[in-house]
């Protein structure tokens, strides 16, 4: 039987949870859709289940303010993760979009109507594994010589 994507989500939700866990942190789903609590924060989790994940209306995502997102990707059985903070995330997909539409001439080619974009995994790479964005601990600066 092949999932829903609803399933495929919950399943992802519940893969961060546990990833987290298994980095020693706190975790457990909050709510009934799309968030987790990590170390006492709140994270939005977005799963992608074929490639990228999909964003409805980029003017809408950028207009949120959630704090941290944990990107899940499940792609052909693939367990990736990328915790990205907020800021980072929508000022990245805004660039993105933005030179996207200035190459096409500021007007969508099929569907000028479309809010819709799209993430991938290069667009986040850098932040690939960074569980420690949850960490509580403030770690001195590296050329804090101070014993």
């Amino acid at each position: 039987m092949v999932p829903s994507n609803h399933q495929k989500h919950q399943a992802g939700r519940h893969f961060a949870v546990a990833e987290a866990l298994l980095h020693g942190l706190s975790a457990s789903p909050n709510g009934a859709q799309t968030s987790v609590t990590i170390n006492g924060r709140t994270a939005a989790v977005q799963v992608a289940a074929q490639g990228g994940w999909m964003i409805a209306d980029i003017d809408r995502m950028t207009a949120i303010s959630v704090d941290i997102y944990v990107l899940v990707d499940v792609t052909d059985g693939r367990r990736d993760f990328y915790v990205v903070p907020g800021d980072d995330l929508r000022a990245g997909v805004r660039e993105r979009h933005d030179e996207f539409m200035a190459s096409v001439g500021g007007v969508r080619p099929r569907n000028p109507e479309s809010r819709h974009t799209a993430i991938y995994p290069k667009d986040v790479g850098a932040w690939r594994n960074r569980w420690s964005l949850f960490d509580d601990v403030t770690e001195p600066a590296i050329w804090d010589a101070t014993p």
